[in-house]
């Protein structure tokens, strides 16, 4: 369309040269005045907007998908992205995201500000505006994970009697299933849904646990409250995989992490009486220990493969009259995954 008015306009110059009359020159600034309202009446408005395209965390290739994986406890360098419009040009188009507001990112403990404090998916949107107040959107998901994941699943155990003090029989021979999950805030921490399964008042009953995964030489000798013991032996709050990719991470895990520590925690479970009543049955729990090693761990086989996850724990149960803790010495179950 535009070449056939540059066209007109040159063929009535031509024509005014020779001709070089006013009535021609007058006909000649109306065509120019027409061929104008023409050329920019005639193009269609810009109503499209930009293009976002991410980029790979070098922060210079194209990543087509732009969904990315990081670890609890870490920080997200966000590698930013690449827009192009049809009209503006990049330095005039505003690029925004919701970055900030939707990681739930720690701001109030010094050791971890900035990192991404809880597991899970996070979608987020990024928008891209032109001078013509056009705007284009795109979304990625930052999947935060808790190298503890590979352990999530259900697992069974089969146990035999436990025998009390005075040879009565406080948990019989059982087979059950048990749960085992990661936990969504605390770095190398699983949590086991049911434990210690036995009978109490003619009730069954089982409590949780959680264990932290531990290394003997490589975790610190105190526990942080956020990372567990996957901190150095030099700084709790320095996680070992710092700077790893996940993959990296879990396998660095899986070769030195096999310990659990298990610290004395009380499990409570209310439980029924006669019609109404209700009643707190609490226990007590530790982890064993060796010297400065936990019994309890995680075995693998030649392989690499995991063959089963063996709790070695000291248990207080309330006694058959329920006037005091009855201890339950050197109790061993050991989950097998389903």
């Amino acid at each position: 369309m535009r070449i056939k008015i540059l066209l007109i306009i040159l063929r009535l110059d031509y024509i005014l040269k020779i001709m070089n009359r006013r009535i021609f020159s007058m006909a000649f600034m109306f065509a120019i005045f027409a061929a104008l309202f023409l050329l920019f009446t005639a193009c269609p408005s810009d109503s499209t907007g930009p293009s976002i395209y991410f980029l790979a965390k070098d922060g210079v290739t194209i990543d087509k998908k732009g969904d990315t994986t990081i670890l609890l406890y870490t920080k997200y360098v966000d590698p930013g992205c690449y827009v192009e419009d049809n009209a503006s040009m990049n330095e005039n188009i505003q690029v925004t995201s919701d970055l900030e507001t939707v990681l739930q990112i720690e701001r109030k403990v010094a050791s971890h500000i900035g990192e991404v404090k809880k597991t899970g998916d996070y979608t987020i949107t990024y928008t891209a505006i032109d001078e013509a107040g056009n705007a284009g959107q795109r979304t990625k998901i930052i999947t935060c994970k808790n190298v503890s994941d590979i352990y999530a699943g259900r697992y069974w155990t089969v146990r035999d009697d436990i025998v009390g003090q005075g040879s009565s029989d406080i948990c019989h021979a059982a087979r059950y299933y048990s749960n085992v999950t990661a936990s969504a805030n605390v770095a190398g921490r699983i949590r086991f849904s049911k434990v210690a399964l036995h009978e109490y008042q003619g009730q069954k009953v089982s409590f949780k646990v959680d264990a932290d995964l531990y290394s003997p030489e490589l975790s610190s000798r105190t526990r942080s409250d956020q990372v567990g013991f996957l901190g150095t032996a030099s700084d709790k709050e320095v996680v070992f995989y710092n700077g790893m990719s996940y993959d990296a991470a879990v396998d660095s895990m899986r070769l030195n992490y096999v310990y659990l520590q298990i610290p004395t925690q009380e499990a409570s479970v209310a439980y029924s009486e006669g019609d109404a009543a209700i009643n707190d049955y609490t226990v007590k729990i530790q982890g064993r220990m060796e010297g400065t090693t936990p019994k309890s761990k995680i075995v693998y086989n030649e392989r690499g493969v995991m063959l089963y996850i063996e709790l070695a724990l000291n248990i207080s149960i309330p006694n058959a009259s329920g006037t005091g803790l009855q201890p339950i010495q050197n109790y061993v179950e050991r989950y097998y995954p389903e």
